[in-house]
């Protein structure tokens, strides 16, 4: 069952269990000709991609034509300096820019644009409160981008419900997240609607999508269903 001491001491273990990631790609200011991905790091990581930066890399090394840029956010846990950057602000960030990036980039480059959404942990509660909303967030992408939205992978969702069509992973059938929204019939209905888009990974144990008490588990989940996830984009690039 999840409760409120979980969910804190889950939110304070992410930003202890991230690690600094590496350089991030620079964002492209040309139209891609192969797939546009807009990825959101975990809690806690170093501005830039982060950990499914890696799913990006595997993308664009099997798409030609391919671009990567990371969602513009504060990627924070409880508190960073000031209340703007609690965990619930920083997750409305990360959906105002992601929302804006997609905006901008098919304005730009065109009906045919193809993008896919690329999330960890907080990153991934960007990018399903995105398509679904949440309480108190902004209001979901409108449904005309859908279209150009052709995959969304995420890993260690706070938001995970199981036993949905999009879920991976050894959790699959398992427990909810910290912040899940198995209840929640009108957002998940949102989800399904684009199941065939969407994939969801989170494995047993996992304190931030599972209920679980391992952050290494939690820590590990995109390295785990990294190839997993470059497949499904892929195969959607096409």
């Amino acid at each position: 069952m999840v409760n409120a001491f979980n969910a804190l001491t889950a939110i304070a273990a992410l930003a202890s269990a991230a690690v600094a990631a590496p350089a991030p790609l620079e964002s492209r200011v040309t139209c891609a000709s192969g797939v546009y991905m807009i990825v959101a790091r975990g809690t806690g990581e170093a501005a830039g991609e982060g950990k499914p930066g890696q799913v990006a890399d595997m993308v664009a090394a099997r798409v030609p034509g391919s671009a990567s840029v990371a969602v513009d956010y504060p990627a924070s846990a409880i508190k960073r300096r000031a209340a703007r950057d609690l965990y619930p602000a920083s997750v409305t960030k990360g959906i105002n820019d992601t929302k804006k990036k997609i905006q901008d980039y098919v304005a730009q480059c065109g009906a045919g644009s193809k993008i896919a959404l690329i999330g960890y942990s907080q990153g991934g509660n960007v990018m399903t409160d995105l398509i679904a909303g949440g309480v108190l967030k902004p209001d979901p992408l409108d449904a005309k981008y859908l279209k150009n939205i052709i995959a969304i992978t995420v890993f260690g969702d706070p938001t995970f419900a199981p036993n949905q069509s999009y879920d991976y992973g050894s959790n699959a059938h398992g427990n909810g997240g910290i912040f899940t929204r198995k209840n929640n019939a009108g957002e998940l209905a949102k989800l399904n609607s684009i199941a065939s888009k969407l994939a969801s990974y989170c494995d047993t144990k996992d304190l931030v999508c599972a209920d679980g008490t391992s952050t290494a588990v939690h820590s590990a989940e995109v390295a785990n269903h990294a190839k997993e996830a470059a497949d499904f984009i892929v195969a959607r690039a096409h």
